[in-house]
């Protein structure tokens, strides 16, 4: 259980924009070859795929809040220490937070409609409940993914050395935050001395 929870955390989003994605490829595709090689069109093709494309751009809202990826400008910002962008980061994700926590009631009651009218889609009959429900879904991943950031940020405005998920090497001393990063050089070498020898990277096998 431990385990599918962590790769649940670490692959979700991925996993679940990789099917869509690959699904989107296989429905066009059967629809080209249907419409030039068949000489008929696929009435539900397109239906399909816009509601799939629906459902990623959502999912990718919490795929970016998880690795950190939005246009932002960070000249100000990078002017500051770690353990000052930290402050910053941390100020930024509250905002975050309470905009996300604020929409998801809404989210919820834009869902909730589409289940009380019984709409359904024209091509397939898709209940649209099933459409509606991506904003609600996102914002609660999105809210997720936010909380997690303002841990860990938090935590290296404290001061601590944190693992970072969102960077892309894993379980190596470079996937950790360094709150002191402007201190000593004596200093930081013995820290990241200490986390090389307390990951499974750097530890010696027996």
């Amino acid at each position: 259980m431990k385990k599918t929870l962590h790769w649940l955390d670490e692959n979700l989003e991925e996993f679940l924009l990789v099917v869509i994605l690959a699904a989107m490829t296989l429905i066009m595709g059967i629809q080209i070859f249907s419409r030039y090689a068949l000489g008929q069109s696929l009435s539900w093709s397109e239906e399909v795929t816009r509601f799939l494309f629906i459902w990623s751009g959502f999912l990718s809202v919490s795929y970016c809040s998880k690795k950190c990826l939005s246009i932002k400008i960070e000249q100000f910002v990078a002017a500051f220490p770690r353990r000052g962008k930290a402050l910053f980061k941390v100020v930024n994700h509250t905002f975050e937070l309470i905009f996300f926590l604020y929409m998801i009631p809404f989210a919820y009651s834009y869902m909730m409609s589409a289940i009380h009218s019984g709409q359904l889609s024209p091509a397939c009959g898709i209940p649209m409940y099933y459409i509606q429900a991506a904003p609600f879904v996102s914002f609660l991943l999105v809210t997720f993914r936010i909380l997690q950031r303002w841990i860990i940020e938090f935590k290296v405005a404290r001061g601590e050395d944190v693992y970072d998920p969102a960077h892309p090497e894993r379980n190596t001393p470079e996937s950790f935050i360094h709150a002191n990063a402007d201190m000593p050089e004596k200093e930081s070498n013995e820290i990241e001395s200490l986390i090389e020898a307390n990951t499974p990277s750097g530890k010696e096998e027996h």
